[in-house]
């Protein structure tokens, strides 16, 4: 069956855009009912790669059915969704013909307690670890063979949907990651254009830049001199650095670096990354852990090292860890021999550039 131009319309836009949806496919699931006819439509999106990681769930049922308990059972066993072959329509007694004797009692119990007399199901497998299975639901004998090849004609397009969807999963996994991590170093950034308005930040950036968010076309723009830098680096060399003060009152600064623009990538008017950087102290315990298992040092050693790098004396950390002076020094002396500092300077350099900060 070929898809018609109602249903890439009123299907295939809506399963596209519905990754974006939240709740995610809403759109294109109450269009699939709809279209079928159908009281109940489930989608499962599960990682086949890590079985054991819980999948996507989505459950939408037709108006007729809205007052259903939704948190009823999953209609099919485990063992039923895992039989089917990919990219497949499989009618309601032919996945039944899966299970025998107490099993397929239980089934049958289950999609009694339910309100199930007839189904589809298709599994989409696409080229990523993420697998889909679709299911229609009816309390009735109501699906035919038009149900069943618009499911086939769609499995396509759902096997891109879905590997677009784990793309954007990945992107989202790797921007949080490094986001997390640039904050446990109290550094936070914003995307500028060549007009000072903030395009993307995150939340430290949004945070500690001093902001206009009432500015026309729903732009934020950055201060003055800020707004000079990322105009100055639009078009720049990737080497140039503009530094820039955070308002006339402002004891903080901002270091702004040229967008690199991939002649492969969508263009976009980025011009500048704006980064600022906060004070953070030490999360001593485990920067602790840290220092200790990366210089092989004991934990009263370590915890002498992060004191210093975050700005103690030998004899002011010593006092804190309840050393005497001589016991800090004799202390120091067995942290330098480890690490290979050559002096008090030295240690809180390694120390501040390990992993320390990052604990």
């Amino acid at each position: 069956m070929t898809l018609t131009p109602t249903d890439e319309s009123n299907l295939l836009l809506p399963l596209f855009e519905g990754i974006f949806e939240t709740p995610v496919w809403e759109t294109f699931l109450k269009r699939l009912i709809q279209r079928t006819g159908a009281q109940r439509v489930r989608l499962t999106v599960r990682n086949v790669a890590a079985p054991d990681q819980p999948p996507l769930r989505r459950r939408v049922v037709a108006d007729r059915w809205a007052a259903k308990d939704p948190g009823e059972p999953e209609p099919f066993d485990a063992s039923v969704y895992s039989a089917l072959r990919p990219n497949r329509v499989y009618s309601f007694d032919e996945v039944r013909g899966f299970e025998a004797g107490a099993t397929r009692k239980r089934q049958g119990d289950v999609l009694t307690a339910s309100g199930i007399g007839d189904a589809r199901l298709i599994r989409v497998a696409g080229r990523g670890e993420l697998n889909a299975w679709l299911v229609l639901l009816h309390e009735r004998p109501a699906f035919g063979a038009a149900d069943s090849a618009l499911l086939a004609s769609l499995a396509p397009a759902i096997a891109a949907a879905v590997q677009i969807f784990a793309s954007i999963g990945q992107m989202r996994l790797r921007l949080g990651a490094a986001e997390d991590s640039l904050a446990l170093l109290g550094i936070g950034q914003a995307v500028l254009d060549s007009n000072g308005r903030m395009l993307v930040a995150d939340a430290l950036g949004t945070a500690t830049l001093p902001l206009d968010f009432a500015s026309a076309a729903q732009h934020t723009t950055v201060p003055a001199e800020l707004a000079r830098a990322a105009a100055d680096l639009a078009g720049a060399v990737p080497a140039e650095r503009r530094i820039a003060e955070l308002g006339d009152d402002s004891q903080h600064f901002a270091i702004l670096r040229p967008v690199a623009h991939d002649p492969a990538a969508p263009p976009h008017p980025a011009a500048a990354i704006a980064s600022i950087r906060s004070p953070r102290p030490l999360d001593r315990r485990a920067a602790h852990e840290a220092v200790a298992a990366c210089f092989g040092l004991s934990a009263r050693e370590a915890a002498l090292a992060v004191l210093i790098a975050d700005g103690r004396s030998i004899i002011e950390a010593g006092s804190e860890l309840r050393l005497t002076p001589e016991t800090a020094r004799n202390y120091s002396k067995r942290i330098y021999a480890k690490t290979g500092a050559a002096g008090q300077a030295d240690l809180v350099r390694l120390v501040l550039s390990g992993l320390a900060p990052l604990a």
